[in-house]
């Protein structure tokens, strides 16, 4: 012992009792106001928190999180209402990606009656990938002040009449300016569907049954595509190209009503857990106008993710049937067929992968190593196959590449659009929706990159090289940077 020590000690036991009292009133005063300003302190300061220490993931944060959604209306529990409301939202998936491809399958109709060139039709697509980039931000912003579940469905009722308008613009005395306006304002309006449906799920699925919700929404999403053009080509035959956007459109627009008439009370009355960023203050009370250099760190990683997997996806998806047709030698027609696989798949790995996930967080796996697995699996996994597709001169095998590569991509709905709903609930549409936009960008340039470099090359084998490792680099960067802290409450 000290000498300190000892004196003090001393002094201690030779004080009366009165003295002794004294002081020890005098300490807990002293300790009270020190633990009161740390605590405002600490409660000010803090940003960034690792989840596998709180939050979801321990029982403080648990804690936590019952208390927030016991002071909102936002957030049903009930199983029938969250059921009502993956429904909906699936539906609404659904139909903004058959709307997108019903085009596709009419371009060469428009194209007779209207007087359109090639020129023209590539100009009305670009047209849909320009709308839907720029509503992107307002699209998640919006989602998670108002709803996710409003927002989106409130989309798909404008997007639904835009289908539905486009069939006239052959009455117009310029068509095909019409027709470019028409799949602006469809573009624009299903912008919000990715970051309004993310918001959605954050808001009003209950924290163990996300992975599964947002695997079934993107498989359905899968689906349309495959449904749409299967629809199209019926319509087409037997009603005309303009029966196809007339019954797509008036099936939108009255799914959006009946589905907002069934939603749960919560939904239309939708209160945001957590104040705007505009009314955060810090100890000061001074506005906070800066994020931490972790959450910033977090959030160019998980941007970087989500570009590579719009990249991977827009190359895979625009230029699967000319790969075909032009380095494998297949014909036109067959090429199509075969195309039209690999999207089965992807809905199956798509939807399996969310099961799966939610099943491992059940068992006790923390969740965010659950979420770093899928996007192990979602990245790695294309990297080799896109790889190997590099060295194949086989069909079967190309084939059976292509396959594996966007099923594998899929499980990303597990992972990273899974994370997002964990470290940022509050804020997972306006996320999503800025790394979304820059991910349309991303999916311009791969377009025009792949069209350049299959011109010089004269096949598709330096793109998937570059693919691959820009696959490899986001493993890396996920790994590296982002490991389950929270963002934002």
């Amino acid at each position: 012992m000290s000498l300190a020590v000892h004196l003090s000690s001393t002094r201690t036991r030779g004080a009366t009792p009165f003295a002794r009292v004294n002081r020890a009133k005098q300490s807990r005063v002293a300790y009270q106001r020190v633990s009161t300003r740390a605590s405002r302190r600490v409660a000010t300061l803090v940003r960034v928190v690792p989840l596998k220490k709180c939050c979801a993931f321990s029982q403080s944060s648990s804690r936590r999180s019952a208390t927030r959604a016991r002071a909102t209306a936002a957030a049903p529990r009930d199983a029938d209402d969250a059921n009502k409301i993956i429904l909906a939202l699936g539906v609404a998936m659904l139909l903004a990606s058959a709307d997108r491809t019903i085009f596709a399958a009419a371009a060469l109709s428009l194209k007779a009656e209207l007087g359109m060139s090639m020129k023209d039709l590539a100009l009305a697509q670009s047209a849909f990938l320009w709308g839907y980039g720029v509503t992107q931000l307002a699209a998640g912003a919006s989602s998670d002040r108002f709803g996710g579940a409003k927002v989106l469905l409130g989309g798909l009722c404008v997007w639904s009449i835009a289908v539905a308008v486009t069939p006239l613009s052959s009455m117009t005395t310029a068509p095909v300016l019409a027709v470019v306006a028409a799949r602006f304002l469809f573009g624009a309006a299903s912008g919000c569907a990715l970051p309004a449906s993310a918001a959605a799920v954050a808001a009003h699925v209950p924290a163990e049954r996300r992975s599964g919700a947002l695997s079934t929404i993107f498989a359905l999403f899968n689906i349309g595509s495959a449904f749409g053009l299967a629809a199209a080509g019926s319509l087409i035959t037997q009603f005309g190209w303009r029966a196809i956007f007339y019954g797509f459109g008036a099936f939108g627009a009255a799914w959006a009503v009946a589905a907002y008439a069934a939603m749960p009370q919560s939904v239309k009355t939708f209160v945001p857990r957590v104040p705007k960023v505009s009314e955060l203050k810090d100890e000061n009370g001074e506005q906070m106008t800066e994020l931490s250099s972790e959450v910033a760190t977090q959030l160019v990683a998980l941007l970087w993710c989500h570009v590579v997997v719009n990249w991977g996806f827009m190359i895979l998806q625009s230029w699967l049937p000319v790969y075909l047709a032009n380095d494998l030698g297949m014909s036109i027609a067959s090429s199509g067929i075969l195309g039209a696989l690999p999207w089965v798949f992807t809905a199956f790995m798509s939807f399996s992968s969310g099961q799966v996930a939610d099943k491992l967080i059940s068992r006790g796996m923390e969740r965010w190593k659950v979420r770093r697995l899928a996007m192990n699996v979602a990245t790695i996994g294309p990297a080799l196959g896109l790889f190997a597709l590099k060295y194949t001169t086989t069909a079967s095998v190309a084939l059976a590449c292509i396959v594996a590569t966007l099923g594998l991509q899929a499980v990303a709905v597990a992972g990273y659009h899974s994370y997002l709903q964990d470290v940022a609930p509050s804020r997972a549409g306006a996320i999503l929706g800025f790394t979304n936009t820059v991910g349309v960008v991303g999916s311009i340039v791969a377009n025009m990159v792949t069209g350049a470099s299959v011109e010089a090359t004269g096949s598709f084998q330096a793109t998937f090289l570059y693919t691959a490792a820009m696959y490899a680099s986001s493993c890396f960067v996920w790994n590296a940077f982002l490991k389950g802290e929270q963002l934002f409450p």
